[in-house]
């Protein structure tokens, strides 16, 4: 039994550690709503960090914008113009 919690605590933990690919996020609004919460989730990143800083609690509110930030930085190079280089 204690193997098998081994086994799916660690598959739990590969999964974790697998980037998600742009195609399994939910990019369900428009660029300018993502681009309007990035600016608001940067700011209150920045804020958790400083109360991180102060206190170690906080360090998981600073790892949760992190990964929102991500998403949401994702969804916008994802729904943002696609620019060519050639002229």
């Amino acid at each position: 039994m204690a193997k098998f919690r081994i086994a799916i605590a660690a598959a739990v933990m590969l999964g974790a550690l697998i980037p998600v690919p742009a195609a399994a996020l939910e990019c369900k609004h428009t660029l300018a709503q993502h681009t309007e919460v990035l600016r608001i989730l940067e700011a209150e990143a920045a804020k958790a960090r400083v109360l991180a800083d102060r206190n170690p609690l906080h360090e998981s509110d600073v790892a949760y914008y992190d990964s929102i930030l991500r998403d949401a930085r994702a969804c916008i190079r994802m729904l943002g113009p696609v620019v060519s280089a050639s002229r």
